[in-house]
């Protein structure tokens, strides 16, 4: 840490959220989206709060982000605060940039493109080549992503190669930097080493972590980028990202209002972030997390027959409340009798009580279960065969061949 740092836990504001909802989200979709749903999520993030969103990197997303900006512009669907970026590795910039020529110049200087893979090709000045041509092609500002394949731990060479990196972007007038934890391998003491003095070094830097959850410690790293100095923070609602996902967007809302921590510009609506969470899975094809923190659909229900020990504890919460056949005690069965305004004789009689909670249970194992198990199966079934027609890499080769036979003899290629 640096001599004389000290974190921020509460009662602070940061600059932004990067909403990565639909790029990450689009990019680990297997069979894609069309763009009416696509636009309608937008739609449900600007609502929730969030107020910049990044649209992708893909080949078809500059005719996307055009839709998105007439939607904008034109129409007043997205409110006008609402900033897009499109983001752009080195590796693919050269028909990414020509695909963005769709977007008219007056829109395009009201965009920012995220350059990705800075370090790629360094030897070729290749980052600032890109730069100069998105620039002359009406381009209005930039971010830059740093890519790494942390350890737990952050190391001399790794951070030196970091600050390398953004003194080339620092050149070029760029001062929005992601530090990207590209693998899911940092841990919250290493993300609050690195964060804090990346803030130290670089004053005149706007941070913020691209934290993906491999380890589950996605919204851990991101919390503690911004706890140690870092100015702002990304993540998806649902979760969605690449693999297992990035920082849970609704549930950092709901700690950022537990906590005091503001974001400038907008107010974060946790309610309206988790339905833009269920869009989501609807938009990308992705079956519900019903027990997902804070937007499952289910996350909210709570046992009546057990010792559940929010209640016991006093916790004032919005539950609804159920049955199964663990929590069926005579004594729930007569609480539940006694709220509902029967009369005491029959919530004393303690026969007519077992006779009750054994009629339910009779019901649960007999009837209900078996039917539900039955279903499960076919849905499991169902879930397996959907998720197993993917279009993998020997498809290339599929195609290619393909392409090949339907070629004129003469521009066949020679063995």
């Amino acid at each position: 840490m640096p001599y004389g740092h000290t974190p921020r836990y509460t009662d602070f504001e940061i600059s932004g959220i990067s909403d990565e909802t639909m790029r990450e989200g689009g990019e680990r979709a297997l069979y894609g989206a069309d763009d009416d749903r696509k636009l309608q999520l937008i739609e449900a993030l600007a609502a929730g709060g969030l107020r910049d969103i990044d649209l992708g990197s893909g080949l078809t997303e500059p005719r996307f982000l055009l839709r998105c900006l007439d939607a904008q512009h034109l129409l007043g669907r997205i409110p006008g605060d609402t900033r897009f970026v499109f983001n752009l590795t080195l590796k693919t910039w050269e028909p990414l940039s020509e695909a963005l020529k769709v977007i008219p110049r007056d829109y395009l200087a009201k965009i920012q493109v995220s350059l990705g893979m800075v370090e790629h090709r360094q030897d070729e000045k290749l980052l600032e080549r890109a730069h100069e041509h998105l620039t002359s092609i009406g381009v209005g500002s930039f971010r830059a992503s740093i890519l790494n394949a942390f350890s737990h731990e952050i190391d001399e060479d790794r951070y030196a190669f970091i600050n390398e990196q953004i003194a080339r972007v620092r050149a070029l007038g760029i001062s929005l930097v992601r530090v990207n934890d590209s693998i899911g391998t940092l841990y919250p003491e290493a993300t609050a080493v690195l964060a804090s003095n990346l803030v130290r070094d670089n004053p005149d830097i706007t941070f913020y972590l691209h934290s993906h959850d491999d380890r589950g410690l996605g919204l851990a790293n991101s919390l503690s980028s911004v706890f140690h100095g870092f100015q702002m923070i990304e993540g998806g609602v649902a979760g969605f990202g690449n693999r297992a996902g990035l920082a849970n967007l609704e549930v950092m809302s709901q700690i950022f209002a537990e906590r005091g921590i503001t974001v400038a510009g907008t107010e974060l609506d946790t309610e309206k972030l988790s339905r833009a969470a269920a869009l989501a899975e609807e938009v990308f094809m992705v079956l519900p997390n019903v027990y997902r923190p804070v937007s499952g659909m289910l996350v909210r229900n709570e046992n009546a027959g057990i010792v559940n020990v929010p209640d016991y504890l006093g916790v004032s919460r919005p539950v609804d409340y159920f049955l199964n056949p663990i929590g069926t005690f005579p004594t729930t069965v007569a609480q539940v009798l006694e709220n509902a305004g029967f009369p005491d004789r029959l919530i004393r009689d303690e026969e007519f009580v077992r006779q009750v909670a054994d009629r339910l249970t009779e019901h649960m194992e007999d009837t209900l279960y078996p039917a539900k198990r039955e279903r499960f199966d076919a849905l499991l079934r169902e879930v397996h065969a959907f998720y197993t027609d993917i279009v993998r890499l020997d498809a290339v080769h599929n195609a290619a061949l393909d392409v090949l036979q339907l070629r004129a003899p003469d521009q066949a290629p020679l063995a």
